[in-house]
C-alpha cells in the first residue's frame, strides 16, 4: 500500500476531498451492489470541467511517478468507466511504453482473455491478446488503472489470466485508482501477492451503502427519456481514419500523438474559429480519451469559456431531482456499437456547441438517438466526430 498523506495520498498543495471525488448514487436493479460512486471530476457520468479532469489525473500520476520512475510501464485501463482517465494518467506518467484498455466489445478476429467483474451491471470483460506477449517482454511493471477499487478481485482475476502470456517470467504489478475502499485485511493480502495499491482517496469499505439502500430508496425516480429517432436530424460530420485502437496493445507515444492529431483536426474543423460561451464534448461508452483531448485544446486555445466533457454509459442508474443527489436526469438510447443494447446519458443540458466523439461505425440508429436526445434539451449545434479504425 502506497500513499503520501493519511486521507488522500496527496501532498498538501494537491489535496482533494471526499466532496471533490465522491458522490453516491443508486444503481437501477442491481442486487449485488446497489450503490455506485460518481466522481464529479472524472468526466464520465457527470459533465466535468476539462481542467478538473486533468488536475485529478496529474495528482494521481505524481504519486505513481515517485514510486516507479525508473521502470518501463505497461498501463491497462479498465472499461468502461476508467478508459478516459487511464489514458490521461498515462500521459503524465514517466516511461509508459505500452497502453491498452480492457473492453466489453467483442471482436471475432482478435484473440482475447475473458475475466469477470462480479458486481458490475455487465460482468463479462475481456482483454485482447494480439501482440501482448511480445510487449510484456519489454516492460518491468503492469499498472492497472481504475476509478475505484473495492476488493481487487477483478484485477486478481485478470492477473491470473495473464500468467500464461508471461511464460514464467516474473512481473511487478500495481493498482492505481482514484478511490480505494479495500479493507485493511484485503490490502495486506494484495501486498502479499506482490500487488501494490496506489490511490488518491482511501474510503471505508462499502462507503455510502446505507444511504443508497436507505435514504435513496425513498427518492422518487424521475424516470428516463427514451429515444428512438425517427425523423431527419441535422448535424455536421467529421471523419478521421486511423490504424490505432487502444482495445489492442498500442505503443503509448504513437497512440497519444494520434489522439492529439485527431483532437486538433476536430477542434479546427468543428469550431472554425468561432468562440463559444459553453461547449460539451460527449464520448461514447469506452471511447473517452479523445474527447478529453478535444476539450483540452478548445479550452486552452481560448475557443470556449466553459468546456465540459462526459460520456454515455452502459450503467443503469436511478436519477432524482433531489438536491443532494448527483444525477438529475437520465436519457436512454440504442448504443451506437450495438443497436440491441441500451445505453444512457445523465445530466444532459444545453450548450452553445456539442461535439460527439465516437469510434463506432459511422451512421446507425444509436448516433441518431444521441443527437435526438441532445436536441431535446436544446442543443441545435452538434458535430459528430468519427474515429474510424481501419485495422
Amino acid at each position: 500500500m502506497k500513499r503520501v498523506s493519511d486521507e488522500t495520498g496527496l501532498k498538501s498543495e494537491h489535496v482533494l476531498s471526499y466532496g471533490d471525488l465522491v458522490k453516491v448514487a443508486r444503481r437501477d436493479n442491481n442486487s449485488l451492489r446497489p450503490y455506485l460512486y460518481v466522481n464529479p471530476m472524472q468526466g464520465k457520468h457527470i459533465p466535468a470541467e476539462i481542467g478538473d479532469i486533468l488536475r485529478m489525473c496529474h495528482a494521481l500520476s505524481s504519486i505513481a511517478n515517485a514510486l516507479y520512475s525508473g521502470e518501463r510501464l505497461y498501463v491497462i485501463g479498465f472499461a468502461e468507466t476508467a478508459c478516459g482517465i487511464a489514458s490521461v494518467i498515462s500521459r503524465f506518467l514517466n516511461n509508459v511504453i505500452f497502453y491498452q484498455n480492457t473492453t466489453r466489445e467483442k471482436c471475432e478476429e482478435a484473440g482475447c482473455i475473458h475475466f469477470v467483474e462480479a458486481h458490475s451491471h455487465a460482468t463479462d470483460q475481456m482483454i485482447r491478446t494480439d501482440g501482448v506477449g511480445d510487449c510484456l517482454s519489454l516492460v518491468d511493471r503492469i499498472i492497472f488503472i481504475d476509478d475505484e477499487v473495492t476488493t481487487g478481485n477483478t484485477i486478481c482475476n485478470l492477473i491470473d489470466s495473464l500468467a500464461f502470456l508471461l511464460g514464467g517470467r516474473r512481473m511487478a504489478y500495481s493498482v492505481v485508482s482514484v478511490l480505494n475502499s479495500m479493507t485493511n485485511e484485503r490490502l495486506a493480502e494484495m501486498k502479499a501477492k506482490g500487488i501494490e495499491c496506489v490511490y488518491l482517496l482511501r474510503m471505508p469499505f462499502e462507503y455510502g451503502k446505507d444511504k443508497a439502500v436507505g435514504e435513496f430508496q425513498k427518492y422518487a425516480d424521475c424516470g428516463m427519456r427514451g429515444f428512438c429517432a425517427n425523423h431527419a436530424l441535422s448535424y455536421d460530420e467529421i471523419v478521421f481514419d486511423t490504424h490505432l485502437d487502444a482495445r489492442f496493445c498500442v505503443c503509448w507515444s504513437n497512440y497519444d500523438k494520434e489522439c492529439r492529431r485527431f483532437a486538433k483536426k476536430i477542434a479546427k474543423e468543428a469550431l472554425r474559429n468561432h468562440h463559444y460561451e459553453s461547449l460539451l464534448v460527449l464520448g461514447t461508452e469506452e471511447f473517452m480519451y479523445q474527447a478529453i483531448c478535444i476539450g483540452e485544446i478548445v479550452k486552452y486555445c481560448g475557443m470556449a469559456e466553459s468546456v465540459k466533457m462526459h460520456a454515455t454509459t452502459r450503467s443503469p442508474i436511478i436519477a432524482s431531482e433531489k438536491e443532494d443527489y448527483p444525477l438529475k436526469n437520465r436519457y436512454c438510447f440504442r448504443s451506437p456499437y450495438d443497436s440491441s443494447r441500451k445505453t444512457f446519458a445523465y445530466n444532459l443540458g444545453k450548450y452553445d456547441k456539442v461535439i460527439v466523439v465516437t469510434d463506432a461505425h459511422p451512421g446507425g440508429d444509436g448516433v441518431a438517438d444521441i443527437v435526438s436526445a441532445l436536441n431535446e434539451v436544446g442543443n441545435d449545434d452538434v458535430t459528430m466526430a468519427w474515429w474510424c479504425y481501419k485495422g
